[in-house]
């Protein structure tokens, strides 16, 4: 059932290092292209990264160096560090993917396209749960890091987000236990 994937899904980025196959990601990418998007734009882009391509390995040092240059950190050491983190982090994940939304012709119609490629994120995690692969979603140094027209984006996309994909290690230790706030709490009727 829908609700059960809605419910167990979580984010992960702590992997196996089996492999994802192609057509496991051609799976998820595929339910991705049937989110909802008004106008019929379908306006995501997704930039697969091969495991041990050169442009991962390009990527993954241009996010090395931002995050050395960006870290609000006092120490060099633990700059480094954390560059190194997040450079070993894209370089070990089984699969690697960007995905971008395109601009549409005004801010409204770019607004919706951006908010129709979150859903079509949404439903890539969902298809990646139901093939027992994990997703982690991030919006944060893979997308602040200028990697785009490096990695063959267009110069006017938006990046929605870097996901990390992979068959999650499986312990009681990381398997996080989910609440919600009640749905009377966050829902007016009128």
């Amino acid at each position: 059932m829908v609700l059960d994937a809605i419910q167990t899904r979580r984010t992960t980025r702590d992997f196996t290092d089996d492999p994802v196959s192609n057509s496991a990601l051609e799976i998820m990418i595929e339910a991705a292209t049937w989110a909802p998007n008004h106008r019929n734009t379908e306006p995501w882009r997704f930039i697969v990264l091969s495991k041990d391509g050169e442009m991962r390995k390009k990527v993954a040092q241009i996010v090395h160096d931002w995050t050395y240059e960006n870290l609000k950190n006092p120490s060099d050491e633990r700059r480094e560090s954390s560059a190194k983190y997040a450079q070993q982090e894209i370089l070990d994940a089984p699969a690697f993917m960007y995905v971008y939304s395109i601009h549409g012709r005004d801010d409204e119609m770019t607004q919706e396209n951006y908010a129709a490629t979150a859903c079509a994120i949404q439903n890539l995690m969902l298809a990646a749960q139901s093939l027992g692969v994990g997703v982690g979603w991030s919006t944060g140094k893979p997308c602040l890091a200028n990697v785009g027209t490096a990695v063959g984006a267009e110069p006017d996309w938006d990046v929605v987000g870097a996901l990390y994909i992979g068959y999650p290690v499986k312990t009681d230790i990381n398997t996080p236990q989910a609440k919600r706030t009640p749905v009377s709490d966050v829902t007016i009727w009128s």
